[in-house]
């Protein structure tokens, strides 16, 4: 069941993000004016920039209360293995990886289906793990 709950999370929590993308791409793409997607340059900017929104959007919740709004509506947190909130260290690794995990198809997410401890690959490089919150907050 865990791991039903980690998958609906990450789909909320996604919903939730191509917003913060949309809102986040509107200065972009006024400044860069119409088109700029057809400069290779200006397109790996754009998309460098929405993986740093990404990464305060997403690190923000790790480390302020471990749960993304995604984790907190299915009652679960992201924890170290000692049962501890991230680290700004932990959020690094734990971002890296996962971007990782997501360029290789999603095999770190699929990992999750295979690892009795409910961790994906991204959780299991980075020491981290996601629990069943006793807390909402």
């Amino acid at each position: 069941m865990l791991n039903a709950k980690i998958i609906f999370a990450l789909l909320y929590d996604l919903l939730l993000l191509f917003a913060v993308w949309f809102f986040a791409a509107l200065p972009f793409v006024i400044w860069q004016g119409p088109g700029f997607e057809k400069n290779p340059l200006t397109l790996v900017i754009f998309q460098l920039y929405l993986v740093m929104i990404s990464y305060v959007y997403l690190s923000y919740f790790w480390l302020q209360t471990g749960q993304t709004p995604g984790l907190r509506t299915w009652k679960l947190r992201l924890v170290r293995l000692d049962g501890y909130l991230p680290t700004r260290h932990d959020a690094n690794k734990r971002f890296f990886f996962s971007l990782i995990s997501i360029a290789s198809l999603g095999l770190g997410w699929i990992w999750l289906f295979f690892n009795n401890q409910g961790q994906t690959l991204h959780d299991r490089l980075s020491h981290t793990q996601i629990i069943h919150s006793e807390h909402e907050g």
